[in-house]
């Protein structure tokens, strides 16, 4: 493979900082030194390149998650679509957001509760999850990819977060209205927050979701949803998600959910890089397309 550097070479001739790529490392499994016999870190020359094709790409405005799982060829494809036309600008923050990201850097917990409880007040439960949530929890994570944050900041954002969302969840708990979808992820998936935005937005539809949580496995996915009569199966995944791991406990879910009545929606944002739209399967990507998929559900 040719090369040798160390992880400050590499940070200096990539422009990423080295506790990013320690984070990739961790959580993206890319990139994979070598080790000296100390334990000191060792890049080759293939690394170098294929981080500053990555480089590339997150100026251009995608997401490391979104992007370092894609083969070389798929990202520099993007690359150039960015150089040969016009470059989307990057999301802003709204003021709320912003300041959120900033007090729980600072590590105003007490602070960042209370904005979050006034927010979950003054709007209506859907637009607090789709206008603070989401948004406040992929910064959050982009922030900890950068290493702006630290991982505890992360812990912590999200176990604000979740607990304001359960709050808004026990409003709903008595509804039993059609159809019931039940929430979940699988093994190696050991994030929950996502599902319980979802359970939320689906709450506001008038819909009854069932949350069984992160790292489940299918077949224990797939005898919830017989014993509580699931019309929908939803399934999150992450860009950080393992492969042929999740594609081999997805079809097997898959398989499993042929038995009942219940249709599979998958969503997050590495859904599309392991499943595809077929007979009762949906990608649920964004808030339109759960909105599009519950109407279908019910119109079943």
């Amino acid at each position: 493979m040719g090369g040798a550097y160390s992880i400050r070479v590499v940070a200096a001739k990539t422009g990423i900082p080295a506790e990013t790529l320690r984070i990739w490392e961790r959580r993206y499994g890319f990139p994979k030194p070598a080790r000296r016999p100390g334990g000191g870190r060792l890049y080759a020359d293939a690394d170098i390149a294929r981080l500053r094709l990555i480089a590339r790409a997150r100026d251009a405005g995608y997401r490391p998650g979104d992007i370092i799982p894609l083969p070389d060829r798929d990202i520099a494809r993007l690359v150039e679509d960015q150089d040969t036309g016009p470059r989307p600008p990057p999301p802003a923050l709204g003021p709320d957001i912003a300041w959120l990201v900033d007090a729980l850097r600072r590590d105003e917990v007490a602070r960042v509760r209370a904005a979050l409880r006034s927010l979950a007040i003054t709007l209506s439960p859907r637009a607090f999850v789709t206008e603070v949530a989401h948004p406040f929890a992929i910064h959050v994570g982009d922030a900890w990819e950068a290493g702006t944050l630290d991982v505890r900041h992360e812990h912590l954002g999200t176990a604000l977060l979740s607990a304001q969302l359960r709050v808004l969840l026990c409003a709903f708990e008595d509804s039993e209205d059609p159809p019931t979808v039940l929430l979940a992820t699988l093994p190696g998936e050991a994030h929950a927050l996502g599902l319980e935005m979802v359970a939320v937005y689906l709450a506001t539809h008038r819909a009854t979701p069932r949350l069984l949580g992160a790292d489940t496995p299918p077949d224990q996915i797939a005898r919830a949803a017989r014993s509580l009569k699931a019309q929908v199966v939803g399934v999150s995944v992450s860009a950080a998600h393992e492969g042929a791991l999740t594609r081999g406990n997805l079809d097997r879910l898959r398989r499993m959910l042929e038995r009942t009545s219940a249709e599979l929606w998958v969503g997050g944002a590495g859904a599309e890089r392991v499943a595809a739209p077929a007979e009762r399967v949906r990608l649920t990507t964004s808030w339109s397309e759960i909105d599009r998929a519950l109407a279908a559900v019910r119109a079943r």
